[in-house]
């Protein structure tokens, strides 16, 4: 067997290898600097420990620091499609039973209610607002944003960054989630809103050309995720508070962003989520 190493996309400035070492082919993230360090040693411990019946993480074969003191971790590789690849092949069954099938995993995990929740999500939108002064267009939003009730998102386990490219399909249409997260508050509410942040307002294909077929499958994967909250107690407020997250989330990209396409979609999305957030107070679901 061929020794090598191959570059795959990275994301917070990790760098990600897959290496095949003559007798194993395994993935390695490493951090990009010391300083990150402390996030990625905290994201290996939130996949070390993760569990959800019946969806899998790719298993952590060793870690360490490397010559450089740069915090790194091996893990197995996965083979299979992300969910944004794989959501135009599948048809409208196929997308609803794996909705489900991933709601339920998540939300049915212990909760519980964190007394300190509205101090940690006012410092983090105020942190926010003090970054993006010269963003005029989004004083509407900071001012919804504070006025929410943040107390009403309960604490629990979280990916931290459950996108459709972080949800990998394998050939025997086995569940992994990948690229786990470190967050300031973990939340299944903000895993939700991270599916939503794709199949909504369709962050992983905002550079692709949107096909008829595939708008009409993010559509229906979206009603059927709110059919499932729908279906929970309070599931129109939860809802609700999804969609706060949902608009947080999109804030918390713009100080990393630089050019100008995606400056527009942003501005773009924030309008719509307003204008959804309204609408679902009215009972009016998006």
């Amino acid at each position: 067997m061929k020794n090598y190493k191959k570059d795959l996309e990275g994301h917070s400035g990790c760098k990600v290898v897959l290496i095949n070492n003559g007798t194993n082919v395994f993935v390695r993230k490493t951090s990009g600097s010391i300083s990150y360090n402390n996030r990625l040693t905290k994201q290996f411990i939130k996949q070390k420990k993760f569990f959800l019946k019946g969806i899998k993480t790719p298993d952590i074969l060793q870690y360490g620091k490397d010559k450089n003191n740069l915090f790194y971790f091996d893990m197995e590789f996965v083979s299979g499609k992300t969910f944004a690849e794989y959501l135009p092949q599948l048809s409208t069954e196929e997308i609803k039973n794996y909705i489900k099938y991933i709601f339920d995993n998540i939300y049915l995990q212990p909760t519980e209610q964190n007394l300190s929740v509205q101090k940690i999500f006012t410092d983090k939108i105020i942190d926010l607002e003090t970054k993006l002064t010269n963003y005029k267009n989004l004083k509407g939003a900071f001012l919804m944003l504070k006025k929410y009730d943040w107390t009403k998102i309960c604490k629990s386990f979280c990916h931290g960054d459950l996108t459709l490219e972080n949800i990998i399909i394998t050939y025997n249409k086995q569940l992994y989630l990948i690229d786990f997260l470190d967050s300031f508050y973990n939340s299944w509410m903000i895993d939700i809103a991270k599916i939503l942040q794709d199949i909504d307002l369709k962050w992983s294909y905002r550079n692709s050309n949107l096909t008829t077929n595939l708008a009409l499958r993010l559509e229906i994967a979206k009603m059927a995720l709110l059919d499932e909250i729908l279906r929970l107690k309070n599931g129109q407020d939860i809802i609700l508070s999804i969609y706060y997250v949902l608009l947080l989330n999109i804030l918390r990209i713009y100080p990393y962003t630089t050019d100008n396409p995606t400056i527009i979609y942003l501005n773009n999305t924030v309008e719509k989520l307003q204008i959804s957030i309204e609408n679902i107070k009215k009972g009016r679901i998006v």
